[in-house]
């Protein structure tokens, strides 16, 4: 007999370990405390996992607190001030505006404003695509109202998923309104820098449009872009957060603590359809002070991170990032004092 035919029809010669990915490919759910497959969630279980999306996964790119505090925190604020070159003298000496698009993004109401500039940066190598955020009543109803009644549609050529029309509708409208013509002319003209693209509130709503639309035009690669959003609420289905998430390596979602914009808007309310941030999420669970610690989450948007939070929603906390009264700091022209606009 040849034995050793037989021990090999015995005993495997390897052994598959299933991961994450595997497991949720397979129509089973995976327990991330003890890294087991079932087809339900059982025992000491706390975080199940059915979904690829939520896989754990690290982001591409190291996440910089500096990089973002110093430099990424001014371009988001600066889109607050009329003339984003006042923040730029305060705080990013190279950074030079090119030019702001206003226009108004509502057919009902006149105190509607959607802003956007361009920048660039000869030492940073960087081109800037940042958007402002919500203001007023009157553009807080328009946006609520346009998500009731257009819902999450399919709007790109090639990219994957729906997202909020009237997201999409209002950054065409900056698009077309002179942004087209200005990031197409500097990047004719400095063809080898990186776009950043930025905002918060509205604006990161915006900024994620913008990113999937210069991309989805085939105008930059993704890999030669930085997107950077802080107090994002969702803007698209499954689909969109999954293609999102695998186009751009260098993605960061900033969180801060209560911040309520983060944790609404969970479905679509014309369809009922989920709706998912991509990766990465970064929450910090304090003021943001230098030096605070902050959690990267590794899933993308399941029960984790800043959607475990079950304190009470602090608007102050969509308004302070980094321990600065964004608006005021912005209107201010970003001055050197920082501690005067400080939450605590």
């Amino acid at each position: 007999m040849n034995y050793s035919l037989l021990f090999l029809l015995l005993v495997p010669v390897t052994i598959h370990a299933e991961n994450c990915a595997g497991c949720v490919a397979s129509g089973k759910v995976w327990c991330v405390e003890t890294s087991v497959c079932n087809t339900t969630a059982q025992g000491d279980c706390k975080t199940a996992i059915n979904l690829s999306l939520n896989c754990p996964a690290p982001p591409q790119y190291g996440y910089d607190d500096e990089f973002m505090r110093a430099e990424i925190m001014t371009l988001t604020t600066a889109a607050q001030n009329e003339n984003p070159q006042l923040c730029f003298n305060n705080q990013l000496p190279t950074m030079k505006l090119y030019k702001v698009t206003s226009v108004n993004c509502s057919d009902h109401y006149n105190d509607t404003t959607c802003v956007g500039y361009t920048a660039y940066d000869t030492k940073r190598k960087a081109i800037v695509m940042s958007f402002k955020g919500a203001h007023g009543d009157d553009q807080m109803k328009a946006i609520m109202e346009g998500i009731q009644k257009d819902g999450i549609q399919s709007v790109f050529s090639t990219t994957n998923g729906k997202v909020f029309k009237t997201i999409y509708d209002s950054f065409m409208l900056i698009w077309n309104g002179g942004m087209s013509q200005d990031v197409r002319h500097l990047k004719y003209k400095y063809p080898s820098y990186e776009l950043w693209v930025n905002g918060h509130s509205l604006g990161a709503m915006l900024a994620y449009v913008a990113s999937a639309y210069v991309v989805d035009i085939a105008l930059y690669k993704p890999d030669d872009m930085k997107v950077v959003v802080m107090g994002a609420s969702r803007i698209g289905d499954y689909n969109f957060a999954v293609w999102h998430t695998a186009t751009f390596s260098y993605n960061f979602h900033i969180v801060h603590r209560d911040d309520p914009f983060p944790r609404s808007i969970k479905v679509d309310p014309k369809t009922l359809t989920p709706l998912f941030y991509p990766r990465t999420e970064v929450w910090y669970d304090n003021y943001m002070n230098a030096g605070d610690p902050y959690q990267i989450c590794p899933e993308s948007d399941g029960q984790y991170c800043s959607n475990l939070d079950k304190n009470t929603p602090i608007m102050d906390d969509h308004l302070y990032y980094f321990n600065i009264d964004l608006p005021a700091w912005g209107h201010a022209g970003c001055p050197d004092n920082i501690t005067a606009y400080a939450q605590q």
